[in-house]
């Protein structure tokens, strides 16, 4: 018999990971064109029999073609890979595989008889009772049909010369006859302790005979409860057995033998039986016991009448078959007691027909009575399913098992397109876990099909751009692919959502032009991974700034109310170009980008507008829960503790989820409360202060007359917890007259003069500063007197008035301002006003009355308009000197320095101390040392330092100085820091080309906390280690920019740098390079100044490179130094040129976590963003940075200080 080949093989796709068994919703189908027809009758199914439990959908799903293609390749599958099951695996487990086997030569067949052997049935089928029982068809009549059928179809797997036995056992409930045809049946595999004990009867489950492989299957769709069993047994013969029956010469000498012992049987030396004829007289053997009826008597053979043992070696009958001797017969086996070797008998008849079926010779009877076909019709005839005509037609001869996207899907090459999507949706029921995979299948099959056929196939095509379009589909490839766009490389099993979502975040940070193209793929990853976190991620993620301010058409330093009309006016416009479709990609991408200007500026009103206009669905937050949130469950609370809650919790918030769940809470307040200050902040993000009662906010400062950064300068004293209960406690700390010769400020002696001047000034202070904290007004007014002080240089003395008449008042003898008699009082004019009474303050500035005596503030006699006029003019770095200079001066000292330089509240507030060191460098010395006290370290703009630390970098430098005595390094280092730590910001710069004044508004970036450890005098060698590297990297940079400078900086006369210079003369020589010119150039000189232009260029590209290097290195050398912090206190602020301009200041309150921004009489709150707000085309420049030591900051730092009664 000849089988048919198969074609060869495709190339293999990825093997899939290994399969694990997972929970899975069962999914209502996306086939469009998934038969209607109905397979049952949900009436007829309600009255089987309960005993047959339903199939799990999650056990590997298989078709009838996959099961049978799994029996023909068993053989050669566990050759290749022992201890392996197709039958029990999943066919992804093993496609891949299977494919390189299926591509191999000899290929396999499953076959079956023909004819119609009556001991050797292709197919049997009975009746079945409710117990189990077989019920013979004579038995059934009409009235009386078995409930249950059992089918049973043998045949031979056959593998070139090796040959193999399968059977195929169903069993199904009586036929309904209301079901139609089965259109396919869907098997899912079912373990056996998981069937009935009925079909375990049947399907004989507890059978001892062994077999290759073994599987049971369970119909999900059939209307027959139908159970399908599928068995591969060995060969019943092995080659030794059937050695004697084939070989001509044992065949020979057997006849021979035996002629002699039966020389009455007259059997001819000529009639030498051939191995045909042997195998006929087996199987006569084994034919009598297959059909002896039951009940009937045993025919036994006798060895001395017949001429057995001439055509058969008897052992084979007593060792292999069963039978056994009784003198001189041979007795076979009853087989109605014993089924399993009844269907061990059948096997064998079957495999001696095709084993002599298959005998070359001629004529050969068997081969003419017997023939086989590998179409399997009769397994397709009794599993009746609609495409039986096509199985039996294609099912031998396509080449689906070497395509292992055909066998993930149990699908075939010649399958209908609404079979394959059956096949897809069934499978990925059964097998959620590697839907990815089922996907590339899927696709590779439509691929497949279109190469075969030329043109798409427009039903499986149709199915495949639906779930594409709604999502649902992605594959393997795709979700590698999406990984890869991402920066991952490949799947990973240990990968996790956060792993993905951080190289997620590199990758578009490093590109943000491409955002949107990573999104894209990070959502295909979130489907591909079913990952909550990650959907969850791309709900909340908050699109990149630069690209949400691209998208709406705005800039950084765009109001909120611009960007609202710029959102509005954009959305006009797509709605009117796409039909008002309101969910269109670009609609929800600007609304993405709306929301991610309001959530990276945390504004307030942008947020509030997207809440009541955009995304209205607001978080449930109860009351209560919003109390847990702000930590006021067990407190007493008002509207500003809530606030202040609130604020200390968004400035943490990460995300959008975060923000709303915040804003939902804040809104359950402010509606259980009635509270319109709350209902104001949840829209503003700013505190109405005009609903606030007065001691809940900082009083402002009115501005008397243009007194520029004054206010702002005693806005920020005010806020110093120490110096101003210094100032509210004077004179309880002030120093005498007669103490002022033996100190020295600023590096010189006091004048009494100073002394007396002094001591008014803070008079004034103080009245200023009681009137901040008591008055029940929004603001208070300094007075000129204090502002003329202030302003009006050290050098100019002050002329203060007396009083002559009787309205006297006794200055505590304590405040010394006069010499002689201390008990002479002070007379004022009389011309001027009569003098305010100041309360003796206590020592705490929470209260300031009840004492009888009282201070005097005198008049000054000076013309004081004019004065502040040009004393206003004057640098605020001088106002601040003379202001600090006359607090130093009324304050008694603690201590005198070795060089009599007074030791007191404003030193240890706000002097530190510099070290210079210079170390000889070529030979045995000393290094010298010297300090130097610092109140504030300056910035140079002009210095174009790129950030706080770079400017700090180069003030505190290491350098080589040439002195007298040769070279030294030099090194400057802190050697004391202050607790308030001051920067002055170096603006106003000088044109020499206009000789005149100009501010620079470059931005220097500054952060909310700074790290000073870096700068520290230390003995560390560690850092000493650090220092070192930094000054050689140092040292590259300055010969690196000289490089570049040679070849960059532009020639005086030409005003082109060299590079420039050989492009034009390139240029022009290219236009002289004509036969006919009268100036002959060489072609090879213009390429000669192209290798050296592109020389340069590769130079400075070169140079620029190792730039980068090393300045990255310098910015990172000490980035883990993090001991010694310091957090922003305040910023002041100027808006103008060098002669003019506005001034405020910004002053973080920490106890309540909030920017305050101080403008004259208007004290409001401000987000973050405007205090650092470093974009180019913001105007408003600080000029001073304060920070306050992070361990002090909570108790130096206190903006807010009201007693109203």
């Amino acid at each position: 018999m000849t089988l048919e080949e198969a074609p060869g093989p495709s190339a293999p796709v990825t093997a899939p990971p290994e399969v694990e068994k997972s929970e899975y919703t069962t999914p209502k189908s996306s086939n469009p064109f998934r038969t209607q027809q109905i397979s049952e009758s949900a009436t007829f199914q309600s009255k089987l029999p309960t005993l047959f439990p339903p199939p799990d959908i999650h056990s590997p799903y298989k078709t009838l073609n996959r099961i049978l293609d799994d029996l023909k390749y068993t053989v050669p599958y566990q050759n290749a890979h022992p201890g392996s099951s197709l039958l029990r695996s999943r066919p992804i487990e093993y496609s891949v595989n299977l494919s390189r086997i299926a591509a191999k030569k000899p290929k396999c067949a499953t076959i079956t008889i023909n004819n119609d052997v009556a001991y050797a049935p292709t197919i049997e089928t009975v009746g079945v009772d409710s117990e189990g029982n077989m019920v013979p068809q004579s038995s059934q009549d009409q009235e009386t049909v078995a409930p249950f059928t059992l089918t049973i179809i043998r045949g031979l797997v056959v593998c070139g010369t090796d040959i193999h036995h399968f059977r195929l056992s169903t069993i199904d409930s009586a036929t309904n006859p209301f079901a139609t045809t089965i259109d396919k049946h869907e098997y899912h595999l079912v373990k056996p302790s998981d069937i009935s004990r009925t079909e375990a009867k049947v399907l004989d489950i507890h059978s001892t005979t062994s077999f290759i492989d073994d599987a049971m299957f369970r119909s999900a769709n059939a209307s027959t409860r139908h159970v399908l069993r599928a068995t591969i047994f060995k060969s019943e013969f092995t080659n030794d057995d059937l050695w004697p029956l084939l070989n001509d010469e044992v065949i020979a000498k057997r006849y021979e033998e035996g002629a002699k012992r039966h020389p009455d049987l007259n059997l001819s030396p000529n009639a030498v039986p051939t191995s045909v004829h042997c195998i006929h007289t087996l199987l006569k053997v084994l034919r009598g016991p297959i059909l002896l009826p039951p009940g009937d008597p045993i025919k036994t053979i006798s060895l001395t009448k017949t001429s057995l043992d001439t055509q058969l070696d008897v052992d084979l009958l007593t060792s292999r078959l069963g039978f056994v001797t009784a003198g001189e017969d041979v007795v076979p086996p009853n087989l109605a007691d014993n089924l399993e070797l009844r269907e061990s008998y059948i096997r064998k008849s079957i495999e001696l027909i095709y084993v002599g079926a298959n005998i070359k010779q001629e004529p050969n009877s068997v081969n003419q009575q017997y023939s086989f076909s590998d179409n399997l019709s009769v397994v397709y005839r009794a599993i009746n399913e609609s495409d039986r005509h096509v199985n039996v037609t294609f099912a031998s001869s396509h080449i689906s098992n070497q395509l292992p996207f055909f066998t993930n899907l149990s699908a075939t090459t010649y399958f209908q397109d609404e079979l394959v999507i059956r096949c897809y949706e069934n499978t990925l029921k059964s097998d959620s876990k590697n839907k990815l995979h089922y996907a590339d299948s899927l696709r590779s099959i439509i691929n497949f099909k279109r190469g075969q056929s030329g043109q798409s196939n427009q039903k499986l095509q149709s199915y495949f751009n639906h779930l594409t379009q709604s999502g649902q589909f992605i594959g393997y490839e795709d979700y590698s692919n999406a990984l890869r766009v991402i920066g991952i490389d490949r799947p990973n099993e240990n990968l996790t959502d956060d792993d993905i979502i951080a190289v997620y975040k590199a990758q578009y940070q490093e590109d943000p032009r491409n955002y949107s193209y990573f999104n894209k793929h990070l959502k295909v990853i979130a489907n591909a991974r079913e990952s909550a976190i990650l959907h969850n991620y791309i709900k909340n993620e908050v699109l990149p700034l630069n690209i949400a301010m691209d998208d709406l058409g705005i800039e950084e330093i765009t109001e909120d109310e611009v960007v609202i009309t710029a959102y509005e006016f954009k959305l006009d416009d797509i709605l009117q170009s796409n039909g008002f479709n309101s969910t269109a990609s670009e609609i929800l991408l600007l609304n993405r980008s709306l929301l991610s200007v309001a959530v990276n500026r945390k504004s307030y009103q942008l947020m509030s507008y997207y809440e009541r206009k955009i995304d209205t669905s607001k978080p449930g937050v109860s009351v209560h829960d919003a109390l847990v949130l702000f930590n006021l469950e067990d407190v007493k609370y008002g509207d500003v503790e809530i606030i202040t809650s609130f604020q200390n919790r968004i400035a943490k918030a990460t995300d959008v989820e975060d923000i709303r769940k915040l804003r939902a809470a804040l809104r359950a307040l402010a509606e259980s409360r009635d509270s319109a200050i709350l209902q104001s902040f949840l829209h503003s993000g700013k505190v109405d202060v005009s609903l606030l009662p007065a001691e809940n906010w900082p009083s402002g400062l009115d501005n008397i007359g243009n007194t520029c950064y004054l206010n702002s300068l005693l806005q920020y004293y005010f806020c110093i917890k120490p110096l101003r209960q210094m100032v509210l406690n004077f004179p309880n700390n002030a120093t005498g007259l007669e103490e002022a010769s033996e100190r020295k400020i600023g590096g010189r002696k006091v004048e009494l003069s100073e002394v007396h001047r002094s001591h008014q000034f803070v008079y004034h202070l103080q009245k200023l500063f009681f009137d901040m904290i008591h008055t029940n007004k929004r603001c208070v007014a300094p007075s000129k007197e204090l502002a003329y002080l202030a302003f009006l240089p050290l050098s100019q003395p002050v002329g203060f008035g007396t009083h002559e008449s009787k309205a006297l008042v006794k200055l505590d003898e304590s405040a010394g301002l006069a010499q002689g008699d201390e008990s002479e009082p002070i007379m004022i004019d009389s011309r001027s006003p009569s003098p305010p009474f100041l309360p003796t303050p206590n020592h705490s500035d929470d209260s300031m009355s009840g004492d009888k005596e009282t201070r005097t503030i005198l008049p000054i006699l000076d013309e004081i308009d004019s004065t502040i006029e040009v004393g206003r003019q004057q640098d605020v770095t001088e106002c601040i000197e003379n202001v600090t200079f006359q607090l130093e001066t009324a304050l008694e000292p603690e201590s005198l320095e070795e060089d009599g330089e007074q030791f007191d509240l404003i030193k240890k507030l706000f002097y530190g101390k510099t070290q210079q060191t210079l170390t000889p460098m070529h030979k045995a010395g000393e290094q010298r040392i010297s300090t130097e006290r610092f109140f504030s370290l300056i910035i140079n703009v002009s210095d174009h330092p790129k950030d706080i630390y770079d400017s700090l970098d180069n003030y505190f430098s290491e350098d080589i100085v040439n002195l007298e005595d040769g070279q030294v390094k030099k090194s400057l280092t802190v050697a004391q820091l202050p607790e308030v730590l001051q920067f002055h910001v170096q603006r106003v710069l000088f044109d020499r080309e206009k000789l005149m004044a100009y501010k620079s508004i470059e931005h220097i970036p500054f952060s909310e906390r700074i790290y000073l450890d870096r700068y520290l005098e230390t003995q560390d060698s560690e850092i000493l280690k650090k220092r070192d590297e930094v000054f050689q990297w140092r040292s590259e940079v300055r010969q690196i920019h000289e490089l570049r400078n040679k070849i960059l900086t532009p020639d005086p006369n030409s005003k082109l740098c060299i590079i420039d210079a050989l492009v034009t003369t390139k240029k022009y020589l290219e236009t002289k390079v004509v036969p006919s010119s009268s100036v002959a150039v060489n072609p090879t000189t213009i390429s000669n100044l192209q290798v050296h232009i592109d020389e340069l260029k590769g130079k400075i590209e070169a140079l620029d490179a190792k730039l980068e290097e090393l300045t990255s290195k310098i910015s990172a050398q000490f980035t883990d130094y993090t001991k010694v912090g310091y957090s922003i206190f305040a910023i002041f602020i100027h808006r103008g040129e060098a002669s003019y301009g506005h001034y405020w200041v910004y002053i973080k309150d920490p106890h309540k976590n909030i920017f305050r921004k101080y403008n004259d009489e208007i004290v409001t709150e401000v987000p973050s963003s405007e205090v650092f707000n470093f974009v180019k085309e913001n105007t408003a420049t600080p000029y001073y940075i304060v920070y306050v030591k992070d361990s002090l900051e909570k108790d130096y730092v206190e903006p807010l200080k009201r007693i109203i009664e």
